[in-house]
């Protein structure tokens, strides 16, 4: 359950042009939940902090909590989706995402959506 997960993400940042360093941690806290939990630096010096909790259910595993955060080479916020139960105006909640400037709906990103959004920004691509 949680070596096919962590195994999907390690996968994703193997396969990003833009990542330089990566650190991934999984641990098995249940026979039916885990965590994923790492560190990735980009070639432009910006980082990707991410946490997965995961939950196996009677055919699907379940991400019961997660956190992606994104920030530049000067450790400023540029993006972080979590689904926290704390911004209950939002029209997603729990999902949404931290920018900048405030909160903004979100529905919930899997990994390699958030890796493909960072993968834009350090290259400079308009979004």
């Amino acid at each position: 359950m949680l070596n096919v997960h962590a195994g999907a993400i390690e996968a994703a940042i193997r396969g990003c042009v833009v990542v330089a360093t990566y650190g991934l941690n999984a641990v098995q806290l249940s026979p039916s939940t885990g965590y994923v939990e790492g560190e990735i630096t980009f070639v432009d010096g910006s980082r990707l902090i991410f946490f997965d909790f995961v939950r196996q259910m009677a055919a699907a595993l379940d991400r019961e909590k997660y956190r992606y955060h994104f920030m530049d080479a000067r450790n400023q916020l540029v993006f972080r989706y979590d689904n926290a139960a704390h911004h209950p105006a939002v029209a997603t909640f729990p999902h949404h995402k931290h920018m900048p400037v405030g909160v903004t709906d979100s529905p919930a990103p899997s990994f390699a959506q958030v890796l493909a959004e960072v993968e834009t920004h350090v290259l400079g691509i308009p979004s």
